[in-house]
């Protein structure tokens, strides 16, 4: 189902992906959908966490500096992606004029807050939003793909906001 959210996120123009197109797309019903997700904005949520996985990545033995710049590089990586840009703007757009989008989007944030938590320890809201929040503004309001001189810089905040210990522990 998410791979046909994915598929159908690359291939609209312009046409809102509701539950019963996705429903129709994928040949189950509505119902089925609505009691497995809810609403579309779930769905689309989901389709885009489904990118966004830890590849594999193991920090061990890296300072907190270089477990950002990686942790950064995967978020301007999936957000480059097209489908990941297009669902992420439609859930933008959603979350303007439902809560339903918004509780969606709070979900995306809060999986992407506790995967860089894992990676470096405890970190406010705030401070993940100092670090990521450039990254989102380079990619979906410039429109260009954040730097590695950027993330460079963002990690060296990084470094001010929690520290540089090698392992979230020991914060």
């Amino acid at each position: 189902m998410l791979e046909t959210t994915r598929r159908m996120l690359s291939e609209r123009n312009g046409e809102t992906i509701t539950l019963s197109s996705l429903a129709k797309e994928a040949e189950v019903s509505r119902r089925t959908l609505y009691v497995h997700w809810g609403t579309i904005e779930q769905v689309i949520s989901e389709a885009v966490s489904l990118a966004s996985g830890t590849d594999g990545f193991d920090p061990e033995g890296l300072s907190n500096r270089e477990r950002v710049v990686h942790f950064l590089t995967s978020v301007r990586d999936g957000i480059h992606e097209p489908i990941t840009k297009v669902a992420l703007t439609s859930l933008i757009h959603h979350a303007t004029q439902e809560d339903k989008a918004v509780a969606s989007m709070d979900d995306m944030s809060d999986k992407r807050l506790e995967q860089l938590r894992e990676l470096v320890g405890p970190l406010t809201t705030e401070q993940f939003a100092e670090l990521v929040g450039p990254v989102y503004f380079s990619e979906l309001v410039l429109h260009t793909p954040a730097s590695d001189e950027l993330i460079e810089r963002l990690a060296d905040v990084a470094v001010e906001l929690i520290g540089s210990s090698d392992s979230p522990s020991s914060s």
